[in-house]
């Protein structure tokens, strides 16, 4: 390299204007995006969820009324706790033994927060379904991948798709 192009260089500014117009246009838009993301979401109070297996319905909870409809009656086994704000829920998938069972989910409804949160699954060494927070408003969802099984709210606008089909 010449003398000249290397004094060149050293003159030259690191970053030049347009550098720092594109890096600054780019940093705006994925601000906006992620404002956007995050601030239409819908955070209204939980109403009622629905428990879904590869997207057919299992379970529907109302809060308002407090009425539980079973659609997989020979699959589900449930139970209000003593002081009556919680309802405990287990899923058993093949729909065999509830007192031992196998590829299953264990849902607690928590009436007087308003949160649904699944507590316990044997369906991986993970169990991302138990650490995932419990469901408080009309955002949240609870997905089981191994189990395909999920629970969201009421009225969940894109249901089709979270969990593939079979």
């Amino acid at each position: 390299m010449s003398q000249k192009k290397v004094d060149q260089l050293k003159q030259d500014r690191f970053f030049k204007i347009w550098d720092i117009l594109i890096y600054g246009a780019i940093a705006l838009i994925v601000a906006a995006v992620f404002l956007a993301v995050f601030l239409t979401g819908d955070n209204s109070a939980l109403s009622a969820v629905e428990g879904q297996y590869n997207n057919e319905p299992v379970f529907y909870y109302d809060f308002s009324s407090d009425e539980l409809t079973v659609y997989m009656e020979d699959n589900v086994e449930y139970a209000y706790s003593e002081d009556g704000n919680g309802l405990m829920i287990t899923f058993c998938i093949d729909g065999g033994s509830l007192t031992l069972p196998s590829d299953y989910n264990i849902i607690f409804i928590d009436k007087s927060a308003r949160s649904v949160a699944v507590t316990e699954s044997d369906c991986s060494a993970r169990r991302d379904c138990v650490h995932t927070p419990a469901i408080t408003d009309n955002s949240g969802v609870i997905v089981c991948t191994p189990h395909n099984f999920q629970i969201v709210p009421a009225g969940f606008s894109d249901i089709d798709g979270i969990l593939p089909v079979g």
